[in-house]
């Protein structure tokens, strides 16, 4: 009779040890526009972000728990230890980038201009001249574009989402505005618009996954998503939203 139990006991051994695996912390910024981030109020939703969450969870047999992290405080977050991981990020983005553990490239966007379609497409900034320019809120840009700002060259017109600068551009409030590439091909896939998207890029990103290098099993985070990119899961996963 007594073996019944202890051989119960070694049959829930694995489940048990995976279903006490502490879940990854995924962070995230919740300004990052769709399909990057997809925000219901403070849920996150289907998005790049949280399918890539999920996924490297599926393949390090962990849950996940996705925090959102303002961008001027997700090196704090990593040094309280709130979050374990973040994506859609590049080392220039980090004050100290040396002390994280970086996975290659995921994908890449680029900073561009669109304009209507009535106007012509610039190819530099210099084609920009006197222009009214729309802007994120609160976002960084390349020190060429921000030299031409701060001179006079080009005005700079904070807007606070997308959308808002999109209508503002085609009711003629706003000759011109800096977006993300694929975020606005995104948009526009849904709400078509009479705008046209430069060829020319201000600024390219080459974006990877960042974690602390401690403890260890950050790094098996970094390993697992090396081994989705090298079986073509994650480009499947980004080429599903572009």
């Amino acid at each position: 009779m007594r073996l019944i139990p202890i051989y119960l006991g070694v049959l829930l051994l694995p489940w048990s040890a995976s279903s006490l695996a502490a879940p990854i912390k995924w962070g995230f910024s919740p300004s990052d526009p769709p399909p990057y981030v997809v925000m219901d109020g403070a849920s996150l939703q289907s998005s790049l972000t949280k399918d890539l969450g999920q996924l490297v969870a599926n393949a390090t047999d962990r849950s996940v728990l996705f925090i959102p992290v303002p961008n001027n405080r997700i090196d704090d977050a990593f040094n309280r230890g709130r979050i374990d991981i973040i994506c859609n990020t590049q080392p220039s983005w980090h004050t100290h980038p040396e002390q994280l553990l970086w996975s290659e490239v995921l994908y890449e966007d680029a900073d561009v201009i669109a304009t209507r379609s009535t106007s012509q497409l610039p190819s530099s900034i210099s084609d920009l001249r006197g222009a009214m320019v729309g802007t994120t809120l609160g976002y960084h840009y390349s020190s060429k574009l921000t030299d031409a700002f701060e001179s006079g060259q080009l005005t700079r017109h904070d807007v606070r989402d997308l959308n808002t600068r999109i209508k503002m551009l085609e009711r003629r409030r706003l000759d011109a505005t800096v977006e993300l590439r694929r975020p606005l091909q995104h948009y526009l896939l849904g709400k078509p618009a009479d705008i046209r998207i430069s060829d020319w890029e201000i600024e390219r990103f080459a974006l990877r996954c960042a974690t602390p290098r401690q403890p260890e099993d950050h790094r098996r985070l970094i390993d697992a998503i090396h081994r989705l990119l090298d079986e073509g899961q994650i480009t499947d996963l980004v080429d599903r939203y572009q």
